[in-house]
């Protein structure tokens, strides 16, 4: 395993510090998706089911180099390309939820998209820790 360190302090083995790192990683993707969702969404008008999933993928690239820098370590329990191919399948099943949410706040409930948007990541944040750490990293 190779050494995660942040202002000179190794963390490692500390798994409330990658908690709270993967929160920090998960915290600002949701941003990213967020607004590139607003953008594609309100500023584009490209519907909400598209604009979803366009706003997943790019913050899920955004997720998976950041997370690898701060929080997991790449490569320890599989080979890289493996470990990628296991991340494209959690992140398909995470756009899957995503658009599943969307459709019933948004297509059946009537919610407005942007608070649909927010709730819905909410929700899928912890399907991606918990995928990620038990089956991946």
């Amino acid at each position: 395993m190779s050494k995660k360190t942040l202002f000179g302090v190794d963390y490692s083995d500390n798994e409330l510090i990658k908690i709270i790192l993967y929160l920090f990683v998960g915290g600002t993707a949701a941003l990213v998706e967020w607004s590139f969702f607003y953008g594609f969404n309100q500023g584009l008008g490209i519907g909400y089911m598209v604009a979803t999933a366009m706003a997943f993928c790019l913050s899920t690239l955004y997720h998976y180099f950041l997370g690898n820098i701060l929080v997991f370590t790449s490569g320890t329990r599989y080979g890289k390309s493996k470990e990628l191919s296991l991340v494209f399948a959690v992140s398909i099943l995470g756009l899957a939820f995503n658009l599943l949410l969307m459709y019933i706040f948004v297509g059946i409930l009537t919610w407005q998209p942007m608070p649909a948007k927010v709730l819905t990541s909410c929700i899928v944040v912890v399907w991606n820790y918990l995928a990620r750490k038990l089956w991946i990293f």
